[in-house]
């Protein structure tokens, strides 16, 4: 995978599980067919979407090969790793590249609070220890850090990564970012509210919590800003706030997936210490799939 394959719409999927809590791979089977058909460029299991942390090893494997035979090799496929150290982060990468995966989507570290030289060789190392083409996955509202364009901008400069998931909602940073790597790297936003403004600054596409449950939408939506349509793009964006309001009135993907079965996509729950949407996010849910069917946006 090279970073001229990093661009559209990329969803990050959850992760469908049973009653028992084990994944669902038939209805994964059904969701990553529903978005190819919808005409996304690119798969994103496991992550934050696909609840990796709360999975067993065993678990997130069989996600990836099950994404990985079910997209027929139609489109890249790039889980996230979320591991919280580098020997974990490692074996992962490791058995999902073995799986099939085209590259890996690699967070930043977390927990630990690490120096911005530290990230920079945990990123060189890792590139090393796993053959595959990495993602630099910067979202410091969970994990805390936050990566200086310097830093990333050596990373980019020496090929070490191929392109970012930015999730920093500071849209100054973005830009100045943008400026210093969008001709070396590919920038894909990581935050479905911002993804206007991202793609007008540079951005070439998104890894987005909210395209599998709009994946056709959202390829439209990407498709007109991509030509320099803004004003369109930006009306049609602003038709979704109605969505991004349930959708991220409680952490995802508890919204998501509840969402999904509404629109007759059943996903199963959410696994702990996550919980079922409450009564607020419930009422912002049936405001959101009352605007989806008039606006006719799935």
């Amino acid at each position: 995978m090279l970073t001229d394959d990093l661009h559209g719409i990329f969803p990050a999927l959850p992760t469908p599980l049973t009653p028992a809590g084990r994944p669902d791979l038939a209805a994964l089977t059904d969701l990553v067919e529903r978005n190819i058909a919808a005409g996304v460029t690119g798969l994103v299991p496991m992550g934050g979407t696909g609840e990796f942390t709360a999975l067993s090893d065993e678990d997130r494997i069989a996600v990836v090969r099950r994404t990985v035979e079910a997209a027929r090799g139609a489109l890249p496929v790039v889980p996230g790793v979320l591991s919280t150290g580098f020997a974990d982060a490692v074996t992962m990468g490791q058995a999902f590249r073995a799986a099939g995966a085209d590259a890996i989507m690699l967070v930043t570290p977390f927990y630990v609070v690490p120096t911005q030289e530290g990230v920079a060789e945990y990123f060189r190392a890792y590139r090393k220890a796993v053959d595959a083409p990495l993602v630099y996955y910067d979202i410091p509202g969970r994990t805390g850090f936050y990566t200086q364009i310097d830093m990333i901008a050596g990373l980019a400069d020496d090929g070490v990564i191929i392109g970012a998931k930015i999730c920093n909602t500071d849209a100054h940073y973005f830009n100045r970012l943008a400026e210093r790597v969008a001709d070396k790297i590919s920038l894909m936003s990581g935050d479905d509210m911002l993804y206007a403004i991202h793609l007008m600054h540079g951005a070439r596409g998104g890894v987005l919590a909210s395209a599998p449950l709009l994946p056709g939408y959202w390829v439209r939506l990407h498709g007109t800003l991509a030509r320099g349509e803004f004003a369109e793009g930006i009306a049609l964006h602003r038709k979704l706030l109605p969505v991004f309001a349930a959708l991220f009135n409680e952490t995802n993907p508890g919204p998501l997936k509840a969402m999904l079965a509404a629109m007759g996509q059943p996903v199963g729950d959410v696994a702990l210490p996550l919980r079922a949407p409450g009564a607020a996010t419930r009422a912002l849910m049936d405001t959101a799939l009352k605007a989806i069917r008039e606006e006719q946006l799935a």
